[in-house]
């Protein structure tokens, strides 16, 4: 006998089981709510003021970052998106444009066809459209071309020739549509990936999905499994522990918050690492300077400086150690610039007192010329016979020189005094006049010497320094005139009180520390640019272990919640072979899987056979994927070394799941096929095929249910000639039930068909639908819903008309209403016929 469960059998079972999967744990994506709350949580009970600081800097993160993300667009937010269509072009066994047009109502639809035919051409071009990359969910990446692990059969995107590869899914809920297309390479990597969001308000948007949670969502709810490419990746504990992880569905909340306290915390320990190693330099700098002024002046004392393991005022700190005062080091002034200075103007004034006391003639006045002038008439070959200065014909005028001259001899140790002196004034000058102006003039601080008295003071200077310049250092008139204007501004009071000032701004202590400062100013510096983030390292520390401990309370928390979702999937499809999950722990570098059988002994997973790994493997994303934001499942090959109990279990939980989203399978397996179709009551089939020399893939409808309920309407027929009188219903009811069946799926199948090519919503069209009840009823509705162009025949009316008074006679059936025989084939001929009318074929 048949263990094969019927439509109607499968439909209670999988309502009883949804029932029952109502009260399971949800592994629904976290948001920014979930993780709110579960930080509350750890604030409420934290008793550390440590960890409460810790636990509020990282909720007030989040808060901060969820009221951001309350501004962008996210497809992931909402109900979930159906599936309605799927292109590709190019796009690996594809040469030609493939559109296929997907019923997105509840149901499963079987696309079978045998080896190499193109069905996971199809998968794959739905989950590089959805995810824009030719690479698996999630991070892991394959090896690299160099690497001697390279994939042996890694799949090549591109079609051989292809001019154009292309990618390309249209999803849809309600009264939004949402497009995405990938533009493949011919090296077969993703280079463009577009998001166009038709909007409730009928604005269109282009998105990008890599600025939302919408990868995430596909690594946490996968809504395309393809047993070849988790086999392939799944080989060791970490690659299982990978794959585990993500069904989690920690989601992109977490990892913007994760990511975001990385950031923070390595900035901050990035500016605490900056300002320890100025410290460090300036220690070492400071130890320099101290020993180079320790020797210049053995008896000078300065403050200690204190090194605190933190400073958290650099301005108190500076204060507390004397380094307040900076700017650049000056020259010291001493005691010693006035006496210098003062010495150089008294003697250059006896030197000229001298000069002046001397018996005055126009001569003597011009000693020093006349001088220089017989210096330059000897030094010439031939002085000629005229007179440089009368001009008359005196032969003998250089020796008349030269006799003034000797005249003069009296007077020279005079002018070589004046002449030494001026030339020891000019030094004083620009050595110790100029270190007093100039410390006077970088004072930090305003100073009590007034700058009318420095301006004075140094224009005379440079003028007195300017004529010396000129003769020489000669004690000429101009040279007495700058000179003793200079004098009665350097010998007053007030100059005196300005060098005393210059020699306190400059002290020896003082200078030290000034050169400390500057030894340390990279030090203050870096301080006053990273001090406000690096004052926040070991919060950051501390909330970087609060985001560890909620990570773990998190993945122990959901990996319970997993272990009771998928433990229930793996006893439904390995319950006979005795492999139950008892347990599944994730560690920082592997999976522990605990799988036992009914006795409690454990399993290795070594120990699984090709057909039961691919059943383990498969069960995780079967218990998960109602959680997403994916109202459709894509399975490619989830068969793979199943016997023919693994597929019927298969079969009876995808029915279970195709009771509230679109299942598509793809398969070579009859089994599959025959048993979909027997447990799911909205069920399309499609062949696919590819031709061998153009690579052409085509697909076409193929028996659907509504002509298997036929088929077996007209077997019963056959088989039952005569009525019984012992069952709930007669052979008769039955049958014109199966006819009354047959006719709402066409019916289904019409108004979604019709609602695709019109751009309607489907599931509101199926709503309209369903609310009706009786078969006349749903029949006039549908007559409402569906429209036709102008002078086309209109698909219900048309079966409406064929079946006439049939229609309440095949629904009164059904309720157990008397009923005679009559002519049933007839009958079924007629509901043939009316479905054909409906689906068009």
């Amino acid at each position: 006998m048949s263990t094969d469960l019927t439509a109607v059998e499968s439909l209670k079972l999988a309502g009883k089981s949804l029932s029952e999967r109502h009260q399971l744990p949800d592994l629904r994506t976290l948001n920014f709510s979930d993780l709110t709350a579960e930080i509350e949580n750890f604030l409420a009970s934290a008793r550390l003021s440590e960890k409460k600081s810790a636990w509020q800097n990282l909720l007030n993160l989040t808060l901060e970052i969820k009221s951001k993300s309350e501004l962008r667009q996210d497809p992931t937010l909402g109900e979930p998106w159906h599936l309605t269509s799927v292109t590709v072009l190019g796009y690996q066994g594809a040469t030609n444009q493939v559109i296929m047009k997907i019923d997105p109502s509840p149901g499963v639809t079987i696309i079978h066809g045998p080896n190499g035919s193109g069905k996971s051409t199809i998968a794959d071009g739905i989950r590089t459209a959805l995810s824009g990359s030719t690479k698996w969910w999630t991070s892991a990446e394959h090896k690299s071309s160099r690497s001697k692990l390279e994939p042996l059969w890694e799949k090549v995107h591109a079609a051989r020739d292809a001019e154009k590869t292309v990618a390309e899914v249209t999803l849809s809920r309600e009264n939004e549509k949402l497009t995405l297309c990938c533009l493949i390479d011919g090296n077969g990597e993703v280079i463009s990936h577009e998001a166009d969001w038709l909007l409730p308000t009928g604005e269109s948007v282009k998105i990008h999905l890599e600025d939302t949670t919408w990868s995430h969502a596909l690594a946490g709810h996968p809504p395309v499994f393809a047993y070849a490419d988790i086999e392939r990746r799944v080989q060791q504990s970490k690659d299982l522990r990978e794959y585990i992880e993500n069904l989690l569905a920690f989601g992109g909340c977490f990892v913007v918050l994760n990511d975001r306290v990385a950031d923070l915390s390595e900035k901050a320990t990035s500016a605490k690492k900056l300002i320890d190693d100025a410290a460090k330099e300036a220690k070492r700098r400071i130890a320099e300077v101290d020993e180079i002024n320790g020797k210049l002046d053995p008896s000078a004392r300065v403050k200690t400086i204190t090194w605190p393991a933190w400073i958290p005022d650099i301005d108190a700190w500076l204060e507390e150690n004397e380094l307040s005062d900076s700017g650049v080091s000056l020259p010291q002034v001493t005691d010693r610039h006035w006496e210098t200075l003062s010495a150089a103007l008294e003697r250059t004034e006896e030197a000229f007192r001298k000069i002046d006391s001397s018996p005055d003639s126009v001569k003597r006045r011009l000693a020093n010329s006349l001088r220089g002038f017989h210096q330059h008439v000897v030094d010439l070959e031939s002085p000629g016979t005229e007179c440089p200065v009368c001009e008359s014909e005196q032969a003998d005028w250089p020796a008349r020189l030269q006799g003034s001259i000797i005249e003069l001899a009296d007077l020279e140790p005079l002018h070589l005094e004046a002449e030494s002196s001026l030339g020891e004034l000019k030094r004083s000058l620009e050595t110790e006049f100029r270190q007093v102006v100039s410390v006077l003039v970088s004072a930090p601080t305003p100073i009590a010497t007034s700058q009318d008295l420095l301006d004075r003071a140094q224009y005379r200077a440079s003028e007195l320094c300017q004529v010396l310049k000129r003769y020489g250092c000669q004690p000429t008139g101009l040279a007495h005139r700058s000179f003793l204007e200079l004098r009665s501004i350097l010998e007053t009071r007030d100059w005196w009180r300005a060098c005393a000032e210059a020699a306190g701004l400059s002290a020896f202590d003082k200078q030290w520390r000034l050169k400390r400062r500057e030894a340390i100013e990279d030090f203050v510096s870096t301080c006053r640019e990273h001090m406000v983030i690096a004052s926040e390292n070991q919060l950051w520390k501390a909330t970087s272990s609060c985001l560890k401990d909620l990570a773990s309370h998190l993945r122990d928390k959901r990996a319970q919640d997993f272990t009771t979702l998928a433990g229930g999937r793996v006893k439904e499809l390995l319950d006979d072979a005795g492999i139950l999950l008892e347990d599944v722990r994730l560690t920082t570098q592997r999976a522990e899987v605990k799988v036992q059988n009914p006795a409690g002994q454990p399993l290795s997973l070594s120990m699984l056979s090709a057909g039961q790994r691919n059943a383990f493997l498969l069960a995780p994303l079967l218990a998960t994927i109602e959680s997403g934001p994916f109202g459709f499942l894509v399975l490619d090959d989830p068969v793979h070394a199943f016997d023919d109990i693994r597929v019927d279990r298969l079969s009876a939980v995808l029915a279970e799941i195709a009771a509230a989203r679109r299942v598509l399978v793809f398969t070579h397996d009859e089994r599959l096929k025959a048993h979909l179709m027997a447990r799911s009551l909205n069920c399309h089939s499609w062949a696919i095929s590819r031709d061998l020399e153009t690579g052409v893939i085509s697909l076409e409808s193929t028996d659907e249910l509504w002509r298997m309920l036929l088929d077996d309407a007209e077997d019963l027929r056959a088989l039952a000639p005569k009525v019984s009188v012992n069952g709930y219903l007669t052979e008769t009811q039955i049958i014109r039930g199966l006819l009354r069946q047959a006719l709402d799926i066409a019916l289904h199948q019409s108004i979604v068909r019709n609602a695709l090519s019109g751009g309607r919503d489907v599931s509101d069209d199926l709503a309209l639908l369903d609310s009706c009840q009786s078969t006349v009823a749903r029949i006039d509705k549908a007559e409402e819903i569906i429209n036709v162009p102008a002078g086309s025949k209109h698909p219900v009316r048309e079966a409406k008309l064929r079946c006439g008074n049939l229609l309440a006679v095949w629904n009164n059936a059904v309720h157990g209403a008397s009923t005679t025989k009559n002519d049933l084939k007839s009958e079924i001929g007629i509901a043939r016929k009316a479905c054909s009318d409906l689906v068009g074929g």
